[in-house]
């Protein structure tokens, strides 16, 4: 047996598994919570030893995947034969249209693995995402080497497989549905150019069908599966536009009919086999009215965007990050990895950036460019005409120039469609970051492969070899490291290695290695810095505050906050919610911002009860009568604080309503039998306020609200004494080069607090509008200081440790402020339930 050539033979398998083993291992970093310090750790871990899960739509695809398991259905129940969610939306629920793959997939690995060995369901749901997230590698370095060599293979695997943006979403601990979202996609462009490229009609055939299974698979993970098809079609319309009109290339004649005439088509009859198999699949799986739904809903994506609304209540849309426009490029370590919430970042850096560009100007530049083979033998140590078999994938040998033309022009098209189209589409929201950035790392890899050709042809003395070395070692070092010196002593080992090989032939192989890694070395890079400081999204607090509702309270009880916990209250508290992240962009909103941001206690309260116990039937019913929403917010505004008699007299004599129609609309907004609730206040809430008082303060006429927020202090401060004074100083925040904080001081039995502003050398005390002072359970001070100002200011003080909150004036009394802050000082309308660390629950008093 030949060992060279069964590791030739082999060496394919061994570089995927070595490209897949670098992308998990990096996403598996998440599980050692390196954002959070080592003594805090335990406070991010659950019960059963593994880090809370990341973000919240986790859990509610945990908890979908819980009731396949155990009902073989994703809902709760059934409902006129569809799956429903009792626990969003209460009342009524909703229906679970949901894609269906991330949940299958979990519970095959659930039961799978089952059969080895005895796994829980959040063992599997935590590491899947890493597992599938990783298998991206395999499609990417397969689809560049058949184009260049395993040099750009690699580079391209790597670069894809470790997308920042999409790292993000698929690390150990992330359990979303974006962990398909490269992978599949990939598959479906590597089927169809693999279709294209087979002159066997039997593997074009087969490769097709391959590309339109994926599709099938693909659409039941995202509804966005149509964008990828949207691609293929335009890609071959503008290839066939460009070698027929452009290139003048001339179609072959002469054929019998129409269906020979299609099946001689390289790149037309692919696209019809995969459109009409996937058609057909996706219809007869998915429902052809959903086939329509996502053609329909690609055009509507562009208008992601657009204020307009279909109702007066505000757009919730507008506060989520993903649906933010990006920058395109910020300041950043080394100037290599912008920060990820950028395009450049998001991609990679911007080294990745440049090189996607460049990958297609070198395939347009090959496509010009006969093959040359160098004449002589140069320092390189390769003979004249030789090229290293570790250069050529085994498909590409024997193919004519012809051949290797036309597939220069393929790969360009594409790369160039791609990068347009999903370039586009990043102007709708960084969430199609990761979409661009899929095409860019291939073409990066493409780059890179015919870079290192080129060295390996043109850089001839040893001299060189070792420049081209140096400088590729400098740059792998500059996103790894801080010290220049570090740095430079990178690139001197690089010359080392260089020339401590004495053998001339392997000189090349080094420095390509060298130059693969400094494409690829900021990705890297950027990847491993974000696995390595995660912070779960919860914590003991919550998840045990969540445990104390389920054991503490009856099944019917609605569990209210803000919407970003939703899924999380649902699957630890096994309660129904008023709203999560399935739901947000609901009316619900601004009633729940409504109640956190108002002052009037009885007001939240009957916004509360509204909600807990009738849902949307209040305003849905009253804006049947009054046909303006605005109209509908300001009279339940009126009339939902006070008795049932007295809002039906409001009703009645101010705005004009009828007795029925009054009766009807206080069967919801004042239920006779209202649903015990539970509202959870959270210490990310304060962070969160500029959003839920913009929803809260919505002007129906005006179409937008206020922001408010609180800035709290970055941690506790002990006293000082100074001048028979005692001192504690505290930092709250900063705004730009300003620093923000607080000076209180203590004289005989006076506390006074101010409000500071300034940097290092200049420091302007502000008096607050309202200062309130609390000593362990003592107020010390509550009064308005300057009626004039604009902030106000909260000092709390427990065992000569003091934390101190400022705030617009506007949220000086609001519930929020009174119960989260101030303990349910001043209010008699809510009781006081539980406390966890960071979280109060409050009920109905």
């Amino acid at each position: 047996m030949d060992i060279r050539n069964v590791l030739e033979k082999l060496k394919p398998v061994l570089i995927i598994i070595a490209l897949f083993a670098l992308a998990f291992y990096i996403r598996a970093e998440a599980v050692n919570l390196g954002g959070v310090p080592s003594d805090g750790k335990d406070f991010y871990t659950g019960p059963d030893g593994l880090p809370y899960f990341s973000e919240m739509d986790s859990y509610y695809n945990y908890r979908l995947t819980m009731n396949y398991i155990n009902r073989g259905i994703l809902g709760d129940t059934l409902v006129n034969g569809r799956a429903y969610d009792l626990h969003s939306y209460y009342p009524p629920g909703r229906p679970v249209d949901y894609p269906p793959l991330i949940v299958y997939t979990t519970a095959a690995a659930y039961r799978l693995l089952n059969l080895f060995g005895d796994f829980s369901l959040r063992e599997v749901a935590f590491w899947i995402g890493a597992f599938i997230g990783s298998l991206c590698v395999i499609p990417a370095y397969l689809f560049v080497r058949r184009v260049t060599n395993d040099y750009g293979g690699i580079a391209a695997g790597i670069i894809v497989g470790l997308i920042p943006t999409y790292v993000a979403h698929t690390y150990a601990g992330f359990f979303d549905t974006d962990m398909f979202n490269i992978v599949l996609p990939l598959l479906v462009f590597w089927f169809f150019t693999e279709s294209i490229l087979a002159t066997d009609i039997k593997k074009k055939t087969a490769y097709a069908i391959a590309s339109a299974l994926t599709i099938l698979v693909f659409s039941a993970a995202w509804v966005g599966y149509i964008f990828y098809l949207a691609v293929l079609v335009a890609f071959v319309a503008i290839y066939l536009l460009i070698s027929r009109y452009i290139l003048r290339e001339k179609p072959v004649e002469g054929y019998t009919g129409k269906l020979e005439w299609l099946t001689h088509q390289r790149e037309l009859f692919p696209l019809v086999v995969l459109l009409l198999t996937g058609g057909i699949l996706i219809g007869v799986f998915g429902g052809f009215s959903n086939l329509a739904g996502a053609i329909t809903g690609l055009f509507s994506a562009t208008q992601i965007q657009a204020t307009a609304q279909t109702t007066a209540y505000p757009n919730v849309y507008v506060s989520v990050s993903e649906l933010q426009v990006p920058q395109f490029i910020a300041g950043g370590k080394s100037g290599l990895m912008p920060g990820q919430g950028t395009v450049v970042g998001g991609v990679g850096g911007i080294m990745v950036f440049i090189a996607g560009l460049l990958g297609v100007a070198s395939l347009l530049w090959k496509y010009r460019s006969p093959e040359r083979v160098p004449e002589k033998t140069g320092g390189s140590g390769l003979k004249a005409g030789k090229k290293s078999k570790f250069m050529k994938p085994l498909k590409n040998q024997g193919v004519s120039d012809e051949e290797k033309r036309h597939r220069y022009l393929l790969y360009a098209v594409l790369m160039a469609v791609w990068l347009i189209m999903s370039g586009y589409a990043v102007t709708k929201g960084s969430r199609f970051i990761p979409t661009f950035a899929v095409p860019l790392g291939l073409s990066a890899g493409i780059f890179t492969g015919f870079l290192v050709e080129y060295l390996r042809d043109s850089v001839k003395t040893t001299t060189s070899v070792a420049l081209v070395a140096f400088i590729a070692a400098v740059v792998i070092a500059l996103p790894f490291s801080v010290s220049v010196a570090i740095k430079l002593l990178a690139g001197v080992i690089g010359v080392g290695l260089v020339y401590s090989l004495r053998k001339p032939e392997i000189r090349a192989p080094i420095m390509m290695i060298l130059v693969t890694l400094a494409v690829v070395a900021p990705t890297v890079s950027g990847a491993h810095s974000m696995t390595s400081s995660v912070v779960p999204g919860t914590d003991d607090g919550m998840w045990n505050s969540m445990q104390w509702i389920k054991k503490n309270t009856s099944s019917e009880t609605v569990v209210m906050s803000w919407w970003d916990f939703g899924h999380l209250f649902a699957v630890a508290a096994d309660r129904p919610v008023t709203f999560d992240g399935g739901s947000q962009n609901t009316p619900r909103a601004y009633w729940i911002g409504k109640a956190l941001t108002t002052s009037n206690e009885t007001l939240s309260l009957g916004i509360l009860r509204m909600l807990s116990s009738s849902g949307d039937l209040a305003y849905e019913t009253l804006d049947n009568y009054t046909n303006d929403s605005g109209k509908t917010a300001e009279i339940l505004t009126a009339t939902l604080g006070v008795p049932r008699d007295e809002a039906k007299n409001v009703m009645v004599s101010r705005y004009g309503l009828t007795e029925v129609q009054a009766e009807k609309v206080l069967e919801y907004s004042h239920p006779s039998k209202p649903k015990p609730f539970v509202l959870v206040l959270s210490s990310d809430m304060l962070g969160k306020a500029p959003w839920w008082t913009y929803f809260g303060t919505w002007d129906f006429e005006k179409k937008t609200g206020s922001r408010y927020g609180y800035y709290p202090s970055l941690g506790s401060s002990k006293p000082e004494v100074v001048n028979n004074t005692t001192v504690i100083q505290t930092v709250n925040t900063a705004v730009d080069d300003a620093l923000v904080g607080t000076i209180i001081e203590k004289r005989d039995n006076t506390t006074n607090a101010t409000i500071a502003i300034g940097n290092n050398r200049t420091v302007q005390r502000i008096k607050p509008h309202k200062l309130v002072i609390i000593e362990g359970n003592l107020l010390v001070r509550d009064e308005v200081v300057d009626s004039n100002a604009q902030l106000s200011l909260i000092v709390l003080g427990s065992n000569n440790q003091y934390t101190t909150v400022i705030m617009n004036r506007e949220l000086e009394d609001s519930i929020f402020t009174k119960l989260f802050l101030l303990g349910g000082f001043n209010q008699t309308s809510f009781r006081f339930l539980h406390q966890e660390p960071g979280v109060l629950l409050w009920t109905a008093a």
